[in-house]
């Protein structure tokens, strides 16, 4: 049996989610995030479906749309026990939530079916899905010994503070066109890329160092840019940084900018007392042997996968 919007206590059925990405992220306030998703679904203030087995939750699945991203809905969708996880069930929960994303004319965004990864992946691809996999990469800056780098006379660097929203969202949307990248941050609107710019500005994702955050400029044009900040969650030990955006425009690939951009902004860090630095790269993304060559190793648990169709 399905229900949709049905009035029930989503505590007890979020919890093996909850506990299973609070292993994952130990660093990240799951919990406090997902308490105020259960509040609103129990409200009947997001929308939702359930499907039972006898008298018991079986699978269930939810849809929210993006604050800042008017092109696309975000679909969570996982099951009690994998035991449950059929593929008509899978499917089931999977149409549902296609059919509220069709009517909107959006991208809906399914992130990793909880329970049922196995059984979804074919589903998912075979629907024409894209798949998207994320992974964490981290350095201790205690053991990083790289000396500053100089950047060519014809650049010049300067703080981020010497940008706007919209230049930055320009530049950066131009430099991760055609990239796997390009789907986690932008859209088409214009309009959506400078609330998303001005939303990692004002802290989104931590405060902004601004000793460690650069943009580069090549005849007044913005080519590129690396943006560090304070991680945001709690933290378990020590100080650690985040490298929340690192882009190079294609034209100005492959003359080093990337690998200055990044030696001069971690030992800034190093410098300021950050212990760690931490950075998420997209499956398929070049820029990971850059990573790799100045010490960036991946997490032995952090992932994020997710899947994506276009309306």
């Amino acid at each position: 049996m399905e229900i949709s919007n049905v009035k029930i206590d989503w505590a007890p059925i979020l919890e093996g989610q909850i506990k299973y990405l609070e292993e994952i992220y130990p660093d990240v306030a799951i919990r406090e995030t997902y308490r105020d998703i259960i509040e609103r679904l129990n409200e009947n203030k997001i929308k939702s479906r359930i499907i039972l087995n006898g008298i018991t939750v079986a699978g269930y699945a939810f849809v929210m749309e993006s604050a800042l991203l008017n092109d696309r809905i975000y679909g969570s969708l996982g099951f009690t026990d994998s035991a449950f996880a059929t593929g008509d069930r899978v499917r089931n929960l999977v149409e549902w939530a296609e059919n509220i994303a069709k009517a909107q004319g959006k991208y809906l965004m399914i992130n990793e079916i909880f329970r049922a990864e196995d059984t979804s992946a074919k589903l998912l691809t075979d629907s024409g899905y894209t798949r998207v996999r994320r992974d964490k990469m981290e350095i201790s800056l205690d053991e990083f010994n790289l000396r500053n780098e100089k950047f060519p006379k014809e650049f010049e660097v300067l703080p981020v503070a010497n940008t706007t929203y919209q230049e930055y969202s320009r530049a950066e949307f131009d430099a991760y066109a055609g990239t796997p990248d390009i789907i986690l941050f932008h859209t088409t609107s214009e309009a959506d890329r400078v609330s998303m710019a001005k939303t990692i500005f004002n802290g989104a994702y931590g405060t902004i160092v601004p000793s460690a955050s650069n943009i580069v400029r090549h005849h007044g044009k913005l080519i590129a840019a690396i943006l560090a900040t304070t991680k945001p969650e709690k933290q378990i030990t020590g100080s650690s940084s985040m490298i929340v955006d690192i882009f190079v425009n294609r034209g100005y690939r492959g003359n080093g900018l990337a690998t200055t951009l990044m030696i001069n902004s971690l030992n800034r860090l190093k410098d300021l007392g950050f212990e760690t630095a931490e950075l998420w790269v997209t499956e398929g993304n070049e820029a990971v042997r850059i990573y790799e060559k100045l010490g960036f190793r991946p997490s032995p648990s952090a992932k994020e996968i997710f899947y994506y169709r276009k309306p």
